[in-house]
């Protein structure tokens, strides 16, 4: 497997175009490519910029999103593209999207991707998938429920949420030479590729477990049998007028802990706004009679977090290929998908997570990543046992290898 990248903070369409590709084919050499991942920040978010880029790969599919800022082995971007080329001798996968989410509902929307992707893939098992979906979608675990009753319950589905400048007014995705708003994309891979996955978000348990008594979607309406406010409101010793005044600091640092049994991490789930009625809105669905936790982070725990992320993701590549050691276990690339949240809480120290990702996987293995709103991907990665989740706060890491 080969794997070239292309970094341009040119401010030009066709500048940048012509700047990510060149760097990114000298990098994979004569070798054939097989498909390509944009990121771009959303200023740079633009349907010429991908027709451009798509001229040149002429068939081989291409996928992407918008985001706040994009992450590569060089640093933090927030005026940028960042293009990866792969190259794969033996690969099969097939590429598709779906459009208009909000009309068709998550769950068709989800059955209906995964069903264009396991209609059109041939040859090898399928092994994994990549996708990247709206990240102002209301209900992102239905959307991946949808995808696991076409490609199973069990199958790896790893991705993320496109962001933009935290305005949380409009994010993009890519599909070949057309940009979507209100959509999703993905890739299924097979055959020549291995990957490694490891998912960490480092924010502990704080107080006792509480019931969930009352909820639709991702509003929780009552915790306890009590206005589900209470659960800050008593921690805080705040009313919900304080309560909403703070609501970026409550949520990023004391997000709501979702308990599943037989996972070792809870799931978390940031909180978008308190309602005058008490009502929690969460990035992310909160099933009636979940047990919850208040969680409790900080930048230390942050990078912690980072560090054995990577660290897993280069165990796990290495772990799934035992028969092959020589050929299988390093990372060829590795694929971050940061929260947006994790960004705002560690500011400068970004620069720290990332080089504790990189001391962990390799000062020279190529990064490709983006800051999120969201990140998809099951909650324990050894072995990929157990279903994939709508995540907020994690850092995901997903290295691949050939």
């Amino acid at each position: 497997m080969k794997a070239g990248i292309g970094l341009s903070i040119q401010k030009n369409a066709l500048l940048v175009g012509r700047e990510v590709w060149d760097q990114a084919s000298i990098k994979i050499g004569q070798d054939k490519i097989d498909f390509a991942i944009l990121f771009t920040t959303v200023n740079l978010a633009s349907a010429s910029l991908l027709k451009i880029i798509k001229n040149k790969l002429a068939g081989q599919p291409l996928i992407g999103c918008s985001s706040q800022a994009v992450i590569t082995n060089s640093g933090i971007y927030k005026h940028a593209a960042l293009l990866v080329l792969i190259s794969c001798e033996g690969l099969n996968m097939n590429a598709a999207f779906v459009k208009d989410i909000k009309t068709k509902g998550a769950l068709s929307a989800g059955e209906e991707l995964g069903g264009k992707l396991v209609q059109e893939f041939t040859g090898s098992q399928r092994e994994f998938g990549i996708f990247f979906c709206d990240g102002l979608m209301e209900e992102g675990s239905k959307l991946i429920l949808g995808l696991q009753e076409r490609l199973g319950k069990s199958f790896p589905i790893i991705g993320a949420s496109a962001s933009d400048n935290l305005r949380f007014h409009k994010t993009y995705l890519f599909f070949n030479q057309e940009i979507f708003t209100d959509a999703a994309v993905g890739i299924l891979l097979g055959g020549g590729l291995s990957f490694g996955l490891g998912i960490k978000h480092g924010w502990k348990p704080l107080g006792k477990p509480r019931t969930v008594t009352d909820s639709h979607g991702n509003v929780i309406e009552r915790i306890d049998n009590k206005p589900a406010v209470s659960i800050y409101r008593d921690y805080f010793a705040k009313d919900i007028a304080g309560l909403k005044k703070e609501l970026k600091y409550i949520s990023t640092l004391y997000p709501i802990g979702l308990y599943l049994e037989g996972e070792e991490e809870y799931l978390l789930r940031n909180i978008l706004s308190i309602e005058d009625n008490g009502s929690l809105v969460c990035q992310g669905d909160i099933p009636l009679g979940s047990q919850i936790r208040l969680m409790i982070g900080n930048k230390e725990s942050c990078l912690l977090a980072a560090r054995q992320a990577s660290e897993e993701a280069k165990q796990n590549l290495s772990a799934l290929k035992l028969g092959q050691p020589q050929k299988y276990s390093s990372i060829d690339i590795a694929f971050v998908f940061d929260s947006a949240s994790r960004y705002s809480l560690l500011r400068r120290g970004a620069i720290e997570e990332l080089k504790m990702v990189k001391n962990a996987i390799g000062e020279d293995v190529p990064i490709a990543g983006f800051y999120t709103y969201g990140e998809q991907a099951p909650l324990k990665a050894i072995g990929y046992h157990g279903e994939a989740h709508f995540h907020n706060q994690t850092i995901s890491v997903l290295g691949l290898g050939g």
